[in-house]
Parts: structure tokens; sequence; C-alpha cells
């Protein structure tokens, strides 16, 4: 009991050695945590670099496929333009499916600036007017002038269309619709067929896709409509390259590969899209140097903590050319 008694607690040296005890066990468990940490950050940034990159490649090759589509009118010689000083996408109509703008330097595409040295896709085609929701009909008179659509289809007054069948086409404004089963189109013009259930009604559009600095200060894929509307579509996208395959024999086949800058006078003869993007992650992903390699061999190295991986695609235009 008296040797008990003496006991009162550690001395210095059991102390010392047990603050290193725990401060070895400490930084360890520090340790574990920081690379765990380090690697959710990684793949995490992985995961959205993957997600954003498919995404847009996705849907741009979509565009690109569906490009250049005016029914099947035989060509643009037999499309007539009814309206009055056509401007932007209406003065077209028939042509210039697929355009673009190679290294943009001081553009700027609705309130948006393009991100100096990036390329901007421009691409015109039509869709289905009655948005799958109706159909041209048969006229009750067989004259041209006076298009019928089923009562489902969408169209409104003020819409500009494209009327079409496998032997011309007419581009026309819609100034009045009666009707409700079926839908007289008023537009005031003599047409150059009879449109009727084998013909299509369609809607032209042109849509530009650029790069620019988004509200939350990070490059982004955007995109700017016919009406003017620009709006931001896959966060992330740091750069855009275009490369424009062209079909100089008519043979169906990709003779030469160039970009915007040097073939816009032959761009009726691209029937191919070769798409480079260059997306990156947030900030903090915990990447060490990245040196990322283009197509033509430029290198570009980066010390941000950004991750970044470069997507590439080869689309066909498929309205063009031989499939």
């Amino acid at each position: 009991m008296k040797l008990f008694s003496r006991q009162r607690g550690l001395s210095l040296i059991e102390l010392m050695i047990g603050i290193l005890l725990s401060s070895m066990l400490l930084l360890g468990v520090l340790q574990v945590f920081q690379s765990n940490t380090s690697a959710s950050r990684t793949q995490t940034a992985f995961s959205r670099v993957q997600e954003s990159g498919r995404f847009a490649i996705d849907l741009l090759s979509k565009k690109i496929r569906a490009a250049d589509y005016w029914g099947c009118a035989p060509d643009q010689n037999s499309i007539v333009n009814h309206l009055v000083n056509p401007t932007g996408v209406f003065d077209s109509i028939g042509a210039d499916g697929v355009q673009g703008i190679n290294d943009a330097a001081s553009e700027t595409i609705g309130s948006k600036a393009v991100k100096a040295g990036t390329d901007v896709l421009i691409l015109s085609g039509t869709v289905d007017a009655c948005a799958g929701g109706g159909r041209m009909v048969a006229p009750a008179v067989a004259t041209p002038g006076s298009p019928v659509v089923r009562g489902d289809c969408p169209v409104v007054a003020g819409d500009i269309v494209l009327l079409a069948n496998c032997k011309a086409g007419d581009v026309v404004a819609v100034s009045s619709i009666s009707g409700e089963t079926s839908r007289t189109i008023t537009q005031g013009s003599t047409l150059q067929e009879v449109y009727g259930a084998d013909s299509k009604i369609l809607k032209p559009y042109r849509t530009k896709y650029f790069i620019s600095a988004s509200q939350a200060g990070e490059n982004s894929l955007f995109v700017n409509d016919e009406s003017g509307n620009t709006q931001e579509l896959v966060p992330g996208i740091e750069d855009m390259q275009v490369s424009y395959g062209r079909d100089t024999s008519g043979d169906g086949v990709v003779n030469i590969w160039q970009s915007a800058e040097n073939n816009l006078v032959n761009m009726e003869q691209v029937t191919a899209i070769k798409l480079e993007l260059l997306v990156a992650s947030e900030a903090g992903a915990a990447v060490g140097a990245q040196t990322v390699t283009r197509l033509d061999g430029t290198q570009s190295n980066y010390n941000d903590g950004r991750l970044r991986k470069l997507y590439v695609a080869t689309v066909k235009v498929r309205n063009r050319g031989s499939m």
C-alpha cells in the first residue's frame, strides 16, 4: 500500500513520449484524410468533365447530323422565297446549312463576347412546324394558294414556314389561320404546288454554337438561335475547334479538311465536321501539372489545379452527299 501511495502521476519523460506517439498517430490520420479528400475531389472533377464532354459532343453531333434539311425539295433553285426583303436565316433557306467562324477575334453573338481563339459553328435547316402534333392534309380545292394542316398543328399567324414536297418548295409568312379540325393557312402568295398530304410544313432555324464566359466566370458552350436568344448549354467548355471536311469530287468521300476561314466559299461541299472540345473541371480538383495535346500536334500546359480532357468527334452531315 505504501508503494502505491507514492505514485502521484506521469513523469515529464513519460508525458513527452505519450504526446509524441499521439502526434504521430494524429499525423497519420490526417494524411489518410487528406489523401481521401484529394482523391474524392479528383474523382468528382473527372466525373464532371466526362459528363460535360459527352453531353456537349452528343448534342452538337445530333445538330450537325440534322443540319441542311429543307424537306425533300430537289435543290435550292426549286424553292421560291415569297418574303419581302428577307433577312438573316430567312434569306438563305435551302442553302448555307453549314457555316462557321475560325479563331474568333472580337466576335460578339447576342450580348456575349466569343472567347478569342475559339471557333463558332453555325448550323441551319428546318424542323417540323407541327412539332409532331399534326401534319398537312389535302385542301378542299386543288389550287395553289391555301394549304391546310390538321387542327392539332401549332402553327400560328406570324410564323414563317417552308412548304415543300419532292417537286418544289415555297417560303411564306402565315398571315392568318382559320378552322378547327382542319386549319386553312392564308399567306397571300401564289404557290408553285398544291401542298397536300404528301407535303411537309417546316420551320427554318439558324443556330450559332460558341464559347463564352458564363455568369459564374467560367467558360461555357452557348447557343444563339434565329430569334436572337442566347442560352448557356454546357459549363466547363474552354475551347472549341471545328474542321470541315469537303467532298471536292462528289464521290461521297472527304478529300480536304479545312477551317472555316479557308473554305467559306466552298461550304456547300462540306459533308462532315470534326469537333474538338476542351473540357475543364472546377478549380481545386487536386490535379498537378497537365499537358493537353491537340489534333494538330500543338500542346498546352496547365498548372492551375483543374482537370482537363480533350473530346474529339467526326460527324457526317446526313443531308449532304452519300450516306
